[in-house]
């Protein structure tokens, strides 16, 4: 008999953004550390592993700014990276200030649970730090996952 290897697991975990209760408004700080920046527009956080950097163990924020980013296929070296020691790090949560966002996605379904289509209608984040707490919203595996942010109203 010879067996076949499937697929394997498609998909990114990443916080449950169909969660709002998780999506809290942080004020800006004067004493944040350089690589917590955040520049308008998308951020995305993530934990930074390389030993030798000043970031090491700390979250950092990876500035994706305005444009319609996808968390399968966008994700890599180059929009990925510590600010400090430009390593990949891996995205786990996001955050929005001055601009306008919407999501669109396909969930992992449960246990014999079908993928569930999903969205969030656009949403406005002011000159605050709108960030998605990913204790609070948890994670969830998503099989497709498209974020956009934009200047201006759409």
């Amino acid at each position: 008999m010879a067996l076949r290897l499937r697929g394997g697991n498609l998909g990114v975990d990443f916080v449950d953004l169909s969660d709002g209760s998780g999506l809290k408004r942080l004020n800006w700080s004067t004493s944040a550390p350089e690589w917590l920046i955040a520049s308008p527009g998308l951020c995305l956080e993530g934990q930074c592993t390389n030993r030798s950097c000043k970031a090491y163990s700390q979250t950092v924020i990876m500035n994706i700014r305005f444009k319609k980013f996808d968390m399968l296929l966008g994700v890599n070296e180059t929009t990925c990276k510590c600010p400090m020691c430009q390593k990949y790090v891996k995205p786990k949560t996001c955050a929005f200030n001055r601009c306008w966002w919407c999501w669109k996605g396909v969930k992992e379904g449960g246990a014999g649970e079908p993928p569930k289509p999903c969205s969030g209608n656009w949403k406005e984040a002011d000159n605050a730090y709108h960030r998605f707490d990913e204790q609070i919203s948890g994670s969830v595996t998503w099989r497709q996952l498209i974020i956009e942010a934009v200047e201006n109203k759409p």
